[in-house]
């Protein structure tokens, strides 16, 4: 019986072994950012991004490593982001809630300020994005997505 049990044990998980791996996601574009709240040095935004996931099953986004550039000068760090479920096989737009940890606090204000107040292209995002789906995880780089 034990060996019978080893064998489809043993088969089940062939048969799953090439379907386990992860297809890029892609940030296909950053449509939107929103000013939520300025507290201490940590700025909170809201940024609609539209997301491709080609994987035949959904993706949580559960953590990114991300910094924020205006004009090639780093403006912060993401220090935290939203949990995000994200469907399987769509590009779909998503809204995500970031917390961003200013570094030079007053320079950086006011060209943010100026930014949202005529077009954010000027905004640049680069680093890793960790995602997962259930016991599987893989961090994924994005260097220097603009916002359009």
């Amino acid at each position: 019986m034990k060996k019978y049990l080893y064998i489809i044990l043993f088969s089940f998980t062939l048969s799953f072994s090439g379907c386990i791996g992860y297809e890029e996601i892609r940030v296909v574009k950053i449509k939107d950012v929103t000013y939520q709240e300025f507290k201490g040095n940590t700025l909170r935004l809201a940024i609609v991004a539209t997301i491709d996931n080609p994987n035949y099953f959904k993706l949580k986004i559960t953590d990114a490593n991300m910094v924020l550039r205006l004009n090639e000068r780093v403006v912060g760090n993401i220090t935290q982001i939203e949990k995000i479920e994200i469907n399987r096989r769509t590009e779909k737009d998503y809204k995500i809630q970031v917390a961003i940890e200013m570094k030079d606090l007053m320079s950086n204000v006011l060209n943010i300020a100026r930014v949202f107040m005529n077009d954010p292209k000027d905004l640049q995002l680069s680093g890793t994005i960790h995602v997962k789906s259930f016991f599987y995880a893989k961090t994924f780089q994005i260097d220097n997505m603009s916002f359009q």
